[in-house]
């Protein structure tokens, strides 16, 4: 047999030792990989925690929050009314009226009306505020710093079914009302443009109607409704205990005896005028009942 060439067996030799270096150095690398991968895997298993922790976006957008008004959870976007009464007992009426005022002007709010009566510890006053929702519980809560609360009324009416009612409606006449309108423009005879003219105004009227009853809705959902009752030491002291003893209750029904016979004579004055007619009336009657008898025995 031939022997191979020995430049030949040299280069076989050399392929051999380089693939021996090039595996010890993968196995090296293999050896440290674990470490550093042990490194990067707790990390990124730190991360994994993080991102399960982390609330995931999904695209979907949070629903909105509940309200809670009055002690009560209410629909979000829902149509309230608010209403308030208050009774105050206060020292000086006409100036807790006018405290009054400042504050629904701090509410970004308004007075409404007020009716003032009496004077001193005798004297009342009734101040009916507007003022926004947001500023409703404030707004009753320093009305009833203004003295002593006697009485507090609070309530909240849910009218998002009465606003949906009315859009809808809205939304139908305003279309019945644009039908009509084409067909007038489209009436040739003078009969037919009458007809069609009162029919447009007929759904005109009852379109406008809607609008008001919508506006005057959204009216008391924008600017809630606060009625504070003001009334001075003497005024309040009955009606806010009512009668406490016998001298009360005697002192009571004197006034509703009075006031009884009052009316009674009231009607009798009434009633006086016409006695002359009432008489010669009853002597009428008096002698037909009298001569009936002699009549049937003929």
């Amino acid at each position: 047999m031939r022997r191979p060439p020995v430049r030949l067996l040299a280069a076989v030799l050399a392929a051999l030792a380089l693939l021996a270096g090039c595996s010890g150095g993968a196995d090296s690398d293999t050896s440290a990989a674990p470490g550093s991968e042990a490194g990067q895997g707790g990390g990124s298993g730190g991360d994994a925690a993080a991102e399960a922790a982390a609330p995931q976006d999904t695209g979907a957008q949070p629903a909105a929050p509940e309200q809670v008004v009055s002690g009560r959870v209410v629909a979000p976007g829902a149509a309230l009314v608010r209403t308030g009464e208050l009774t105050v007992r206060v020292d000086d009426v006409r100036a807790a009226a006018e405290q009054a005022a400042s504050i629904a002007a701090t509410a970004t709010g308004s007075v409404e009306s007020e009716e003032r009566s009496g004077t001193g510890e005798q004297g009342s006053a009734v101040v009916r505020l507007r003022v926004p929702p947001a500023q409703f519980d404030a707004t009753v809560a320093r009305l009833a710093d203004l003295g002593e609360e006697v009485d507090r009324r609070l309530g909240t009416t849910d009218v998002t079914d009465q606003v949906v009612d009315l859009e809808s409606r809205l939304a139908t006449q305003r279309a019945s009302v644009a039908r009509v309108r084409a067909l007038l423009d489209g009436a040739e005879r003078l009969a037919d443009v009458v007809q069609v003219e009162g029919e447009l105004t007929r759904r005109t009227a009852d379109l406008e109607s809607l609008q008001a009853r919508l506006a005057a809705v959204r009216g008391q959902v924008e600017q809630s409704t606060i009625t504070v009752s003001l009334v001075g030491a003497d005024a309040t002291a009955l009606a806010a205990s009512g009668p406490r003893g016998f001298r009360d209750g005697l002192a009571a029904g004197w006034d509703a005896l009075v006031a009884v016979t009052r009316a009674l004579g009231v009607t009798a004055g009434a009633l006086l005028p016409f006695s002359p007619v009432l008489l010669v009336v009853a002597a009428f009657v008096w002698r037909s009942r009298r001569r009936t008898p002699g009549a049937a025995s003929a």
